[in-house]
């Protein structure tokens, strides 16, 4: 438990389902009034506050597209508006269109870098003013896809790799405001998205079977670090992306 953690305010995007809804959940149990971001999943969202809610904790779901800038000055209306304040973002939500690079239209590379990439840079413009309680967190989710060739993962892979370097560029800005920017590099995980991958089955029975921890990642597990993150243990962690992987990188 990180004491310091309550009565913050955070705001989790794409915490519908997956890793945001772990992600919620955790801060909530800390005692951190949530924001519950989603794009279409309503009900989903609606269900994350209600399990919020039913253990004591606040939450509120609000509609955004994190990769259309009109839609997030809305978020941040409302943030402001019900809030007041903001201590911790934590930037999940990403989409993409994935296949073959070669295939990848001029469209899809706009949107999956608008939603994957550049939003981190336009929540953080708007988050840093509404962090004036002296204490700030920013915290970024990526994949192996911004550093490896994963097969199917299209112009996503190019998009996590631009997201890990505006987290390392806003770390180093950021710094000297006492807010810290970070990451966690999730592994292969059972979740919707990384089962849109091409050949997402072969990819996670191969997964499954040489992650030296015999498993697969689960929602929790980053959960537990991204809250780490934003606690006080974690005050001289600055630019770095922390991998939850269960061992498979180390794997050739």
């Amino acid at each position: 438990m990180y004491p310091e953690l309550k009565e913050k305010h955070a705001l989790v995007t794409g915490a519908a389902r997956g890793f945001g809804r772990a992600i919620a959940v955790r801060l909530a149990r800390e005692g951190t009034r949530v924001v519950v971001n989603y794009r279409r999943s309503m009900s989903d969202a609606e269900k994350v506050v209600s399990e919020i809610k039913s253990e004591g904790g606040e939450a509120v779901a609000i509609r955004a597209d994190v990769g259309k800038e009109e839609s997030l000055d809305r978020l941040f209306e409302k943030i402001k508006t019900e809030l007041g304040h903001l201590d911790i973002v934590v930037a999940n939500a990403a989409y993409g269109v994935p296949g073959e690079l070669m295939k990848a239209t001029s469209k899809y590379w706009e949107v999956t870098l608008a939603a994957s990439a550049r939003s981190l840079l336009d929540m953080t413009r708007r988050a840093v003013p509404l962090m004036t309680k002296g204490y700030g967190r920013i915290i970024s989710i990526t994949s192996d896809g911004g550093q490896k060739v994963i097969p199917g993962y299209g112009v996503v892979g190019p998009a996590k790799a631009a997201l890990e370097s505006i987290t390392r560029g806003l770390a180093f800005e950021l710094a000297p405001k006492g807010i810290l920017v970070n990451g966690v590099l999730a592994g292969l995980a059972e979740t919707r998205a990384a089962g849109s991958i091409p050949g997402a089955d072969e990819v996670i029975k191969h997964a499954r079977h040489h992650t030296p921890m015999g498993r697969l990642v689960e929602p929790e597990d980053i959960a537990r670090v991204v809250t780490f993150l934003t606690s006080n243990e974690a005050n001289m962690i600055c630019g770095q992306f922390i991998v939850v992987d269960g061992g498979r990188g180390i794997v050739g």
